[in-house]
């Protein structure tokens, strides 16, 4: 027998003393060649944090050592931005009760389900520069290019008194369809379990909520790109971020220690955020049992499909847009809207092909192919020794460790590195992947630990990670996540490469700094470089599904 034991967060651990034949090693069995499978990750983790380091000495670098912070939160300016960082926090919360309501409602609509589940998670495939310039054609103040002016006029919605629903809705374009399909899935698995909130009981998503609400949040404080290509210049202070409040002070002058404070403020934030987040989904409440709930009346059925028609022509109209514009002329896109027919053809796309787009597309492969490899190759070892081989204390630590590094800013080893890794597409392969190895071992962490398995392989050999099916699931979400990441970064490539190593992301953001001018080619490049992770997304997604939840693909 294998007894249990109850630790922490209302997890069950089983204790066994029956060794796994086969594999590397027998799990029973231990020695210090098994900390040496952690190496690759510990090399890849010194990498990101020695120029976290050297910021947080410039930080401190001023007299009494809090002289830089003392300058940043006396700043109206740093402090205009700091207000607007909070709010995206809200946002991000607002967007994930948002999610989980229409995960809730979509048990009750399972036909439409299937059709809501692969048009909500497209956007999730485009880059955030796409989502904005999108959301840019649709609200653009012009009644004869913008879609909103076009229906309702007399409203300037890319001006201060709007720009935060524009920007709000973007977000939610890209990020609401994962935070629906990932708690829609972890609903599947717990069903039947709920908490108890006083007198309201709610259905149990299970331990994939962690994710779900880190990786949104932070998203949303981080946001850097959507706010620099959908807000007019002329309206930037109204949306100022702390982000781009750093960008601005690292160009404008050789000052080090006031952008070194402000980076180290927002990693204190996001880090704090990380901590608060993973802790309270994470807390262990006893679950209760839920009966299941009586089938639904037809009058509920029918308001619950037309939410769900709705929420899918909402997700339909900002592709329709895109796909409309990129199908005009450049000079057609740039003096009317998507819907006309004059100006139609592929001159946009043949604009963009004849010009950037495929040393772009090489490039970027070349960036986002080895970061790739690399996270799932120091991943899995590093997750293998956290789940089975080092002591739970240990493996504590390390796990809270690494979640405060999941969410560094890049503004926090931006600037160290910033001068050294300038049009290297490997050494930015290697800052992607020391960046993105945090997040992808506790995924996979999270995923060992939740996979279904048998008495006599609870803790299986790190061979045997790679080669059982059940463990698949979950190296294809590290991977196919890694990898779309990459493909669309911007901020990376941007604040420390420069233009050659984010190619696709930055000659859009070229592009669309004459919006009006250049919509038909924005359009067309969005389209083309959202192709290749939007079809790799859709193709993998309910392997990516299942393997962020610890389930096996049915």
């Amino acid at each position: 027998m294998s007894p249990d034991i109850r630790v922490d967060g209302g997890l069950w651990l089983e204790v066994s003393g029956r060794g796994v034949a086969g594999g590397l090693r027998s799990p029973g069995t231990r020695g210090g060649w098994n900390y040496l499978l952690g190496l690759p990750a510990v090399v890849l983790l010194v990498l990101l944090m020695t120029p976290m380091a050297w910021t947080l000495v410039l930080a401190l670098s001023a007299p009494w050592g809090v002289g830089n912070f003392v300058d940043i939160l006396t700043d109206p300016d740093a402090l205009r931005s700091i207000w607007h960082s909070v709010l995206w926090v809200v946002i991000g919360a607002v967007l994930l009760v948002a999610g989980y309501a229409i995960a809730v409602l979509s048990r009750v609509v399972s036909t439409l389900w299937r059709v809501l589940l692969y048009l909500m998670i497209l956007p999730f495939g485009v880059s955030a520069m796409v989502s904005g310039a999108v959301f840019r054609m649709i609200f653009d103040p012009n009644r004869e290019r913008g879609t909103a002016s076009a229906l309702v006029g007399g409203i300037t919605w890319l001006g201060p008194d709007l720009i935060w629903w524009v920007l709000g809705s973007a977000f939610a374009w890209s990020w609401l369809g994962f935070v629906v399909v990932l708690f829609r899935a972890g609903l599947d698995a717990n069903t039947g379990l709920g908490r108890r909130f006083g007198k309201l009981r709610l259905p149990r998503v299970g331990p994939v909520s962690a994710i779900v609400v880190l990786t949104v949040l932070v998203a949303a404080i981080r946001v850097f790109d959507l706010v620099l290509i959908a807000a007019p210049a002329s309206i930037s202070d109204d949306v100022d971020v702390i982000g781009l409040l750093w960008w601005r002070m690292t160009t404008g002058s050789t000052e080090t220690g006031g952008p070194a404070a402000l980076a180290v403020l927002l990693f204190a934030v996001v880090g704090a955020l990380s901590l608060f987040g993973t802790r309270w989904v994470g807390r262990g409440t006893q679950p209760v049992a839920v009966p299941m709930p009586e089938p639904v009346s037809p009058r509920t059925r029918w308001w619950s499909r037309g939410i769900g028609v709705l929420v899918c022509l909402m997700w339909t109209l900002p592709l329709v847009v895109l796909v409309g514009t990129a199908l005009h002329t450049p000079a057609a896109a740039g003096t009317g809207g998507w819907w006309r027919l004059d100006g139609f053809g592929f001159a946009s796309f043949a604009s963009v092909a004849d010009t950037w787009l495929w040393p772009a597309l090489t490039r970027s492969l070349s960036i986002a192919v080895p970061a790739t490899v690399l996270v799932v190759a120091c991943a899995v070892p590093a997750a293998y020794l956290l789940t089975w081989r080092l002591p739970h204390r240990t493996a504590g630590a390390l796990t809270v460790l690494l979640g405060v590094l999941a969410v560094a800013p890049v503004q926090m080893y931006a600037g160290p590195l910033s001068n050294l890794l300038a049009g290297t597409p490997a050494l930015i392969s290697l800052v992607h992947a020391a960046a993105g190895l945090p997040f992808a071992t506790l995924v996979l962490r999270a995923a060992f630990a939740a996979a279904p398995r048998t008495v006599t392989d609870t803790r299986p050999a790190l061979d045997a990670v790679w080669r059982r099916g059940r463990y698949r699931p979950a190296l294809v979400a590290v991977s196919v996540l890694e990898f779309v990441l990459v493909w669309n970064d911007f901020i990376v490539g941007f604040l420390i490469g420069g233009p050659a190593d984010s190619p696709l992301a930055l000659l859009l953001w070229g592009e669309a700094r004459q919006f009006a001018t250049s919509a038909g080619t924005v359009a067309a490049g969005a389209v083309l470089s959202a192709l290749i992770p939007v079809v790799l997304l859709l193709g993998t997604w309910r392997t990516v599904v299942a393997g962020l939840t610890g389930r096996t693909v049915g």
